[in-house]
């Protein structure tokens, strides 16, 4: 299944990717070339490209590539704890946005919120946001699961 979700996942940011190039391309050539733009292509542009940020998160933490920040301690205990710790605060935070973005996508759906030139709804642009941060805490929690387990085999060790 995992396998199955990493490929769907890249190839979802690999096309949302290339809309997104294509379409500012085609806006800057049409707007300043042309000097006739086309109504709606930033709209695209936008909504495809919350479905290429979230996935892009998605994948990022699925290969483990995270944004740290170091804290200037030496002891290697500490150390193991915090890298220990890590996942699980990220994983928590990811949890509470998929449940907020779950309420925004009740309310952009009751409300019928939709963009202003080409009227699509928002649920297109928001379920890539709420589908991205699924898939973030699903890797997320596989890979808090192996920082516990690797963490408890080096106290085992080390006692």
């Amino acid at each position: 299944m995992r396998k199955w979700t990493v490929k769907v996942s890249n190839v979802i940011v690999v096309i949302s990717a290339l809309i997104v190039i294509y379409a500012v391309c085609l806006q800057i050539i049409l707007r300043y070339v042309f000097r006739q733009p086309l109504l709606g292509l930033e709209e695209i542009a936008l909504l495809v490209v919350l479905w290429l940020w979230f996935f892009g998160m998605a994948a990022a933490s699925e290969k483990g590539f995270h944004i740290t920040g170091g804290l200037p301690v030496t002891r290697q205990s500490i150390q193991n704890v915090l890298k220990m710790v890590y996942p699980f605060i990220c994983l928590i935070a990811t949890l509470i946005f998929c449940y907020l973005t779950y309420l925004y996508c009740q309310w952009v759906v009751t409300a019928d919120i939709r963009s202003i030139a080409l009227q699509i709804p928002y649920i297109v642009s928001a379920t890539g946001v709420f589908l991205g941060l699924v898939l973030n805490a699903a890797y997320l929690t596989s890979e808090a699961v192996a920082k516990l387990r690797a963490f408890q085999e080096a106290r085992k060790r080390s006692s």
